[in-house]
This record gives structure tokens, sequence and C-alpha cells, in this order.
């Protein structure tokens, strides 16, 4: 097998090549930037096609025949590429108008070449020669042949621009998928230019050989690192406009773009700020470690806001091609959320605890101490005489009342303790760690608090005094001690500070309890 038959055989490798990628590129993406290669591999496979044909011509007529079949695919492979390489730059699709002008000069130059037998514009001559069971041809360049070098030469200096700068945001990574479509680029330009400046064995059209070398190099970048995939995830125009707020990362976490909702949130996203990691632009996401759904808040005070984070993989086949981050502004979400806790929790008129939370807090306040062998102490209130005030002064001086007894409550306790509404007017106080006589001289302090305290309302000035029973844990060994027993306990200590002259503290325990 000579260097030539070797040769025959690499071109329809090529188109087979060609073939399969644009199988493959219309099979696994639906996007405008696959379906643009897949015709970029479509025309480059009907370009070396035609090569092939032409190599392997008998006559003449075959050899203007497979001149002009060829053209059918080289005609618009620069016009596909330069598509493409808009996208990628641009991220965003052409126009219609600019789609239409990008063709107008591939379009002149297959009607030229389908037609040149009648005026010799595009070839102004041809001489075929024979080169042992090879038919050769040199062409000579008519007024309009340079129209399309030039073209396809602008082309490629803007494909290879447009792929460089993807390469400089990637940290110049030789793994990067736009290093390989820019060498890629380079070397067919390269090869091309051998063909074209005469430099090539019998006049040997190399630039099949540049097709392959870039077929090889784009396949790699494309279906490899997925190139596609991360560029087609959306439409930018509607990307650009949706009201969540949107990051596309790289699978290696490289910022790639974000909408306008994101950057009124995120200073930092920039265009100048794009090929960098994200992490080192904000420590707070990281799409390795990172938690996959998260909040973050911004701002302080009235302008503080809350932000719901979801990171989503963009899976393609069995490899993550990206990552997206999705959020939304949830502060008033939150807000509602929190006031409904609150009322869930706590009484509406004084704002202290509810029975329900207060005995919650107890039960699981009394199940650590149990643990760990602790004291825990309770102390029931009850606001003596209280219905007089309601009778005397109205529903609204007691609830004014109730309320300033929890302010009060509030002050003696200073967080050593918890205080919830039990009912009424009783009141249920909660002491952690506080010993029987310790929690007796607590509930005290509040019982002196409180007949010393005067409310005024209106014209008249209301005052009251509260009765208080306390309990500790400990006091009964050997029996089982739960909130239930010792609510029980607080509340016959308070009926005996009642039933012995209120306005008093009476301890579990004593004097006859």
């Amino acid at each position: 097998m000579d260097i030539f038959e070797l040769y025959s055989f690499f071109l329809f490798g090529v188109v087979g090549v060609y073939l399969v990628m644009f199988l493959i590129s219309i099979r696994n993406s639906d996007g405008p930037l696959s379906s643009v290669f897949s015709l970029i591999c479509l025309a480059s496979a009907v370009y070396v096609l035609g090569a092939a044909f032409q190599f392997n011509s008998q006559s003449v007529e075959e050899v203007v025949f497979s001149q002009k079949f060829k053209y059918f695919g080289v005609s618009f492979i620069p016009a596909l590429w330069l598509v493409f390489a808009y996208i990628v730059y641009f991220r965003r699709k052409m126009s219609l108008g600019m789609v239409l002008f990008v063709f107008l000069i591939p379009a002149l130059v297959l009607c030229l070449v389908s037609t040149n037998e009648y005026h010799g514009l595009y070839y102004s001559g041809m001489s075929v020669f024979q080169h042992g069971e090879y038919l050769f041809s040199r062409r000579t360049p008519g007024p309009l042949y340079y129209l399309h070098v030039s073209y396809a030469y602008f082309v490629v200096g803007f494909c290879m621009y447009s792929f460089f700068m993807g390469w400089v945001k990637g940290r110049f990574k030789l793994t990067n998928p736009y290093f390989l479509l820019f060498s890629g680029v380079l070397l067919s330009g390269i090869l091309s230019g051998f063909y074209l400046l005469g430099m090539t064995p019998f006049r040997i059209d190399m630039m099949p050989v540049g097709y392959f070398v870039l077929a090889l190099f784009s396949g790699i970048g494309i279906f490899k690192y997925k190139i596609l995939e991360i560029n087609e995830i959306y439409d930018k125009e509607i990307f650009s406009e949706i009201k969540e707020g949107l990051m596309l990362v790289s699978y290696d976490g490289i910022l790639l773009d974000y909408n306008k909702s994101a950057q009124r949130v995120f200073g930092w996203l920039q265009e100048k700020n794009k090929g960098f990691p994200i992490h080192s632009l904000d420590s707070r996401f990281s799409v390795s470690a990172g938690a996959r759904n998260f909040y973050i808040n911004t701002g302080h005070g009235d302008e503080k806001r809350i932000y719901e984070f979801r990171l989503t993989e963009l899976q393609e086949t069995r490899k993550i091609g990206g990552y997206l981050y999705i959020f939304l502004d949830v502060t008033e979400k939150m807000r509602l959320i929190g006031k409904l806790r609150y009322m869930a929790d706590h009484d509406s008129l004084t704002g202290a605890f509810n029975r329900g939370r207060i005995l919650a807090e107890a039960k699981k306040i009394l199940s650590a101490h149990k643990n760990k062998g602790r004291i825990f102490s309770l102390c029931m209130i009850d606001v003596d005489y209280f219905k007089e005030i309601n009778d005397s002064y109205g529903h609204i001086a007691g609830n004014r009342m109730l309320c300033e007894l929890v302010k009060a409550f509030s002050q003696v306790l200073d967080g050593k303790g918890m205080l919830g509404r039990y009912g009424g007017e009783e009141f249920l106080v909660i002491l952690p760690d506080v010993v029987t006589a310790e929690a007796a001289e607590i509930a005290e302090t509040l019982r002196g608090g409180i007949e010393a305290m005067t409310v005024p309302f209106g014209e008249n000035t209301l005052s009251v005094t509260v009765s208080v029973g306390v309990t500790s844990t400990g006091l009964h060994p050997g029996e089982e001690e739960t909130i239930d027993v010792l609510a029980g306990r607080a509340d016959r200590a308070l009926y005996r500070a009642k039933n012995t002259g209120r306005n008093r503290v009476c301890v579990f325990g004593e004097d006859g309890l």
C-alpha cells in the first residue's frame, strides 16, 4: 500500500469520524450550540467526502464534479464555526438577521463555484496532470477566490480569540475544553495555510488533515469536558430574566454565569469575575464541600434579607456537567414562620410562654437534669384577688396588670429561669440548677417586688399581691418525678399560701406539706 492509497483511506476515515460526531451531538443534546456543532460535523463530512472523491477521480469530469461537491460543505464550514464561537463567547444565540448576514458570503461562494465554467470569477483556470494511477489538478484563483479565503481566516481568528479567552478564564488549564478547541482551530488553520500557499506535495488538499485534527480536538473538548451541556443549559434572555437568583458554575466550581436577580444580591457577580472559582469570590459557596440546601443572610436591621439556596447538580450521562445555585428571597416567609411559631409558643396577651410551651420546656429540662443528677425547681404563682380588679376596673385593667406582672417577673428572673402563663392569672416559673432554699429566696423576691409595685391606670393606681408555691426534685427519693408530679406539688404549696393569708411563699415539704 503506497502513500497515496493510505491517504485515500485516511480521507474516508475522517468522513466516518465526522459522521459519528454528528450522530453523537444530535443525540446527546438539543440546544443551539449542539445543533450548530452537528451541522459543522455534517458539512465537514460532505467536504472531506468530496475531497476523497476528487483524490480518486479518474477523469477531468469527475475532478470538476468532486470539486463542486466539496463546496456544498466547505462553503458553510467557516460560517457555522463563526456561529458556534459567537454563542460560546457571547453566551447567546445569534439573531436571525445576523445569521443571514453570516451566511451571505458562503451562499455566494457556493453559487460562484457551481457556475464557475460560465464566468471564471472563482477559478480562472485549471490544469490536470497524471501521477501513477492518480489524477491531480491545479487551479488558478479568480478575482473572487480570495473573498472566501479572507472570510475563512477571519473566522479562524475570531474562533481562536473566543476559545483563547475561555481558556484564560479557566486559568490556562490544559484540561480546559477551550484550550482543546483553540488548539484544534490553530493547527487546522496552519495546515490549511500550507495548502493555500502551494506548499503541499502535488498540491494535495491538506485541509482534510487539518479538519481531522480539529475534529479530534473538538470532539474531546466537547464530549469529554461537556462544553455543549455547560453552555446550553439556558437561553440567555430567559436565564437573565428569571426572578429566582441563578448562578451557574462548572464541575470544578468555576463561575460561568449568573442572572440579573443574582447580581442584585451579590455585588461580586461581575463580568470580570467569570472564570474564577466561586469559593474565592465568596467563601460561603463550595460545590465540593458545601451544603446542598442552606440559607444566607444579608444586611442588618430593617435591611436584613434571608435567601434560601439549593445547589443542583447538572447531571449528564454518568458525569456531573456542572452545578446551578438557585435561590429565593424568603425573608417575608421566614418572618411569617417566625411569627406563627411565636404565636404557637407564646401567650398573645403578655408575651410569656403559653401553657403548652412552658410545660414542654419543663419536661425537656427535667429530663436533661435527671440524666446528670442535678436539681430542678418550680414556682407556681397566683395573683391574689385578681377578680376584684376585673370587677372594679374592667378587663382592660386586668390585662394591663397581667402584662406588668410579666415584666416584673422577667426583671427579677433576669435569665435565671423561664416564665410561662399557666392559665388565667396563674404563672409557672422553671428554675434549672436551683435548690429549694434558693428557689424560695427567688420566689420571695418576686413576691416582694409585686407587693411594692403600682400600676397607673387612668386616674387610678392599681396594685396586687401574689401567692407562690415552691417545690424541687429530690424531695421524695424513690418516687418517680414527672412534670405533672412536680406541678401538683407546687400547686399544693400555692394553695397552702393562699389558705394561710395570701401574699406569701410556701415551700412543698415544709409546714406539714
